[in-house]
């Protein structure tokens, strides 16, 4: 159970941070037009805010989704670099001004390199194919639609590390009783002990307060996670339950969280989380006790 309940940990803190809105590029549909760095960082950062609306209650529980679209993207001061010919194409129109293109597709990157007092390191970013598109131009609030690939590289201290993030379908979008989304895809991290890789699927719905539509609401949503990795024997898995999470004035205040998986051993474990408005308490095996909050 030792693995299990590690894993567990690491999802149940796994941090998530938060981007504000920027501005998106000019341009109307249609072409293949250059882009800068900044540029595609500034849409990227407007459909972060939409993609992850729900990044607040969904950190409380632990789901480690993350915002990593625009990371990087624009140089460092103190960093060096040098960057191939982004492209921006498609329809790049944007009338309600919200920064999410009608339907963009962004490819090409940067490589960097840094030498200071704390050593060298360079690495690099590339987009393969990230579409990023609105579902209703004439909403700013109407959510928006990505897909595609992002590749990052770090090399520091002899080593090699590769990440890539596989977007298959990153969907946030109003209906008639607030948001439904669903997000599919799956990290890959190759490293000089082997390559890790996780398959992830969350679906669910997002409820605003009418009092704060952005602060607080309700999320409910299911979600399974899969993986392996060197040392890992047999798959991992993991599958979330969120139920009714009411989350309020910067915490949650009412709902459940059922976790259940199998770690690289086989061995299988559960815990349930219910929020109350003071407390936290958590079910598991051998047990209850719950936390004030």
């Amino acid at each position: 159970m030792r693995r299990f309940w590690l894993l567990f940990v690491l999802f149940l803190f796994a941090l998530l941070a938060g981007c504000g809105q920027q501005g998106a590029p000019g341009g109307g549909g249609g072409g293949n037009n250059q882009s800068s760095p900044q540029a595609v960082a500034a849409t990227l950062q407007a459909a972060e805010l939409q993609l992850f609306k729900i990044t607040e209650p969904l950190g409380k529980v632990g789901f480690p989704m993350p915002l990593l679209l625009a990371k990087g993207v624009v140089p460092l001061d103190t960093a060096t670099w040098d960057c191939t010919s982004v492209t921006a194409s498609g329809d790049l129109t944007d009338a309600d001004g919200d920064g999410i293109p009608v339907d963009a597709t962004f490819n090409g990157g940067c490589t960097w390199s840094y030498s200071g007092g704390g050593g060298s390191a360079n690495g690099s970013w590339e987009f393969r194919n990230l579409n990023v598109q609105d579902p209703n131009d004439r909403d700013p609030d109407a959510g928006v639609k990505a897909s595609g690939q992002v590749v990052w590289t770090l090399s520091a201290g002899g080593g090699t590390i590769t990440w890539t993030w596989t977007l298959s379908q990153h969907d946030f979008v109003k209906d008639s009783g607030g948001y439904s989304f669903i997000y599919r895809g799956i990290w890959t991290t190759e490293t000089s002990q082997g390559t890790f890789t996780e398959e992830y699927k969350l679906t669910g719905t997002w409820t605003p307060d009418a009092s704060d539509p952005w602060g607080d609401g309700v999320l409910s949503a299911t979600g399974h996670f899969s993986g392996n990795g060197p040392g890992c024997t047999n798959d991992w898995s993991l599958d979330v339950t969120l139920t009714s999470l009411h989350y309020q004035g910067g915490k949650i205040v009412s709902g459940t969280a059922d976790f259940a998986g199998t770690d690289c051993e086989g061995n299988s474990g559960s815990v349930e989380i219910t929020w109350y408005p003071t407390q936290v308490c958590f079910t598991t095996d051998s047990g209850s006790f719950c936390i004030d909050q």
